[in-house]
């Protein structure tokens, strides 16, 4: 990706701003490790674009669950201590889409209402 097209993804019209995840937050349930839920930029459940405060457990349905702790993911995070896929720097976009490749290439489910 070119600098120019990293820094427009993250404007406040942008889709990518509110539809690609940018960081993973982790979710207790019961008898499940490894539940996360993928957040937009404003730290919503990927789509939402109000800014009206949020339950995460509500939208349980679209965790995932990692086959193993993803903080031990090499070559995806951004910042692997918090999970995220890319910064304020335009720098950390550029590659964003080859992390988020690796990462959708392992092994995880989503986590749903019947598991």
């Amino acid at each position: 990706m070119h600098k120019s097209g990293a820094e427009r993804l993250t404007k406040m019209d942008q889709w990518f701003r509110y539809w690609l995840p940018y960081s993973f937050v982790k979710l207790d349930v019961t008898n499940r490790k490894h539940v996360y839920l993928p957040v937009n930029r404003n730290y919503k459940p990927l789509g939402i674009t109000s800014g009206e405060w949020i339950n995460y457990e509500d939208f349980a349905d679209q965790a995932v669950i990692f086959s193993a702790d993803p903080h031990t993911i090499n070559n995806v995070w951004y910042s692997p201590a918090t999970l995220h896929l890319y910064g304020d720097a335009i720098s950390s976009r550029l590659d964003y889409f080859q992390r988020l490749e690796r990462l959708l290439s392992r092994s995880m489910k989503l986590f749903g209402p019947s598991n």
